[in-house]
């Protein structure tokens, strides 16, 4: 017998007392009776290498918060968006901060408009400074963080199944983020500012 439950410290201290209620009936003397959620693992991964790139992450967040902003804005967007030749049925979506799989949305949505956002400087005056603004750099960011954080968003979804078991899945989706870890570690170029902690 097992439970999958999250690293609540509370969880930690139920565990204890099912031990010593069922100290007699426990499979392997209840060794494994607290099996950590393999999906709040992978949150708590996410999360901790979504504070590398935070400035980079700010600056486009407040560029998709400025055009969703207001109606206006958005509508100018959309012209931006008509001139760049950009077929894309997405649109830009903001996400929540403390929900990584947002923010992989957003992030997403957003890379495919880098050049809209460049066009809007010339239609909006009241478009961001030049220090708010996303650079290059944080465009180039976002685009391999987002193949990075792909990974881990369709893993979280396959093991975050409720109509069936996934425990004989485990394995083999803690196989594939491992490989995702070691293949953006050990690259080299922008990359390097999320995947440092790997190495």
């Amino acid at each position: 017998m097992t439970l999958t439950i999250d690293n609540a410290s509370s969880n930690d201290t139920v565990i204890a007392y099912l031990k010593k209620c069922f100290k007699n009936g426990l499979v392997l003397n209840g060794e494994f009776l607290h099996v950590r959620c393999c999906a709040h693992i992978l949150n708590l991964i996410v999360r901790d290498d979504l504070k590398d790139i935070n400035d980079s992450l700010v600056r486009i967040r407040d560029a998709v918060r400025f055009v969703r902003s207001s109606p206006a804005r958005l509508v100018t967007f959309k012209k931006c968006i008509t001139e760049e030749n950009i077929d894309s049925k997405s649109m830009l979506c903001l996400d929540v901060p403390i929900r990584w799989n947002s923010t992989y949305l957003m992030l997403e949505a957003v890379v495919k408009f880098e050049k809209v956002f460049e066009r809007l400087k010339d239609y909006d005056t009241v478009y961001m400074n030049e220090e708010e603004k996303p650079t290059t750099r944080d465009w180039e960011i976002a685009r391999i963080f987002t193949k990075f954080l792909s990974v881990f968003y369709e893993v979280t979804i396959r093991l975050s199944r409720s109509l069936y078991v996934t425990s004989n899945t485990v394995f083999h989706e803690i196989s594939i983020v491992q490989n995702c870890i070691r293949k953006y570690s050990s690259a080299t170029g922008p990359n390097d500012v999320f995947c440092k902690n790997w190495q």
